[in-house]
């Protein structure tokens, strides 16, 4: 049997004062093999891999911060389905017709730029203290400002 006491350190005045001895997990004989396979952990690994991992949006099935969006086709879905890419493409002029669109006479052909639309290529700008980007100025001043949090390691074993 093994006896269980208490760790105790007598005081000026002398009054005991019950202190816990800072220690490590292999100081404990026995106790990593006990313990094997009984608790869980914490994070062991991440989508697949293990260590100091580094993530990019495809692993996350996310999108990249720079990226393109593809023209819906009849036969392929984009910003729109292609169900609903048919029957745009299926729309007639109205029977009067019109005498210009945009400010543009003749055969017209409009680009992004002449109805204030983004390019289909476009990129999406990261937010910065002076301008706003994926969130508004505002709400990067408001992330710039929270508290780091460092750790330091005591000791290594």
């Amino acid at each position: 049997m093994t006896n269980i006491k208490r760790m105790l350190e007598k005081k000026v005045d002398d009054s005991t004062e019950q202190f816990y001895p800072e220690t490590h997990v292999e100081g404990v004989i026995g106790l990593p093999e006990y313990v094997t396979g009984q608790f869980q952990t914490g994070v062991t690994s991440i989508n697949g891999k293990a260590g100091a991992v580094t993530l990019v949006a495809s692993e996350v099935d996310a999108a990249e911060s720079i990226h393109g969006h593809p023209v819906a086709t009849q036969l392929a879905n984009g910003f729109m389905s292609s169900e609903d890419k048919k029957k745009v493409d299926e729309l007639t002029a109205p029977d009067a017709g019109v005498s210009s669109v945009n400010g543009k006479t003749g055969i017209v052909k409009l680009t992004a730029t002449d109805i204030e639309a983004a390019e289909v290529t476009h990129i999406h700008a990261l937010a910065s203290p002076i301008e706003d980007g994926f969130f508004s100025k505002e709400d990067k001043a408001k992330i710039d400002q929270l508290t780091i949090i460092t750790l330091e390691t005591v000791k290594e074993v």
